[in-house]
């Protein structure tokens, strides 16, 4: 038996589930948790879990940190990423930081349950790197810093950067990023889940 285990914001999704997995006879529903943080606190308890459902745009804590943190409460766990997102979006991301299987939540249930019941099923297919992954090093540190609210003048200050390079690493994240401003590079962090904390 398969202990089923849903972190989604969604009742009705939660509920749907729950409902769902209640009719199959090898899978038990474990519970589930609608933000986060409770998440986290669940995570870090007795409660025996064989697979988690993780929708990765959870209130209060989210993204692929939020993945990689239920990972080390929980080494081995496998986890199945069921997100509104198109696998274009975030698989490829999601995948390289432990998840299991990246499923969305347009394709049809038998995707999920396929998943769910055959561990060695394949997770996806190779996915293209997503923008932020092309980022050096040095553009990498500055658009850490980005996402954790830092301005370009405390990032040259942060680095011992000079102010124009700084400015020169931006225009190239811009450009790899295809956004327009140090504000939509923080907005694009945020979309992701990265703050930029270690």
């Amino acid at each position: 038996m398969t202990r089923v285990f849903v972190a989604d914001d969604h009742e009705i999704i939660c509920e749907s589930l729950k409902a769902w997995v209640d009719t199959l006879d090898t899978l038990i529903w474990a519970g589930s948790a609608g933000d986060g943080e409770s998440l986290l606190k669940l995570a870090a308890g007795p409660d025996p879990w064989d697979v988690l459902v993780l929708d990765l745009s959870l209130p209060g804590r989210s993204g692929v940190e939020l993945l990689q943190e239920i990972l080390t409460l929980r080494p081995g766990l496998r986890v199945i990423v069921f997100s509104m997102y198109p696998p274009s979006e975030y698989a490829a991301w999601a995948l390289a930081s432990g998840a299991s299987a990246y499923i969305s939540k347009s394709q049809p249930v038998s995707v999920l349950r396929d998943a769910l019941l055959n561990p060695d099923a394949p997770a996806a297919a190779p996915l293209a790197k997503l923008p932020h992954e092309s980022l050096s090093t040095r553009e990498r540190e500055v658009f850490l810093a980005i996402a954790r609210g830092r301005t370009p003048s405390e990032i040259a200050w942060d680095l011992d950067m000079a102010p124009s390079t700084v400015s020169t690493h931006l225009k190239s994240m811009r450009e790899k990023l295809k956004v327009r401003s140090t504000l939509e590079i923080a907005q694009y962090a945020a979309r992701y889940g990265i703050t930029g904390k270690v």
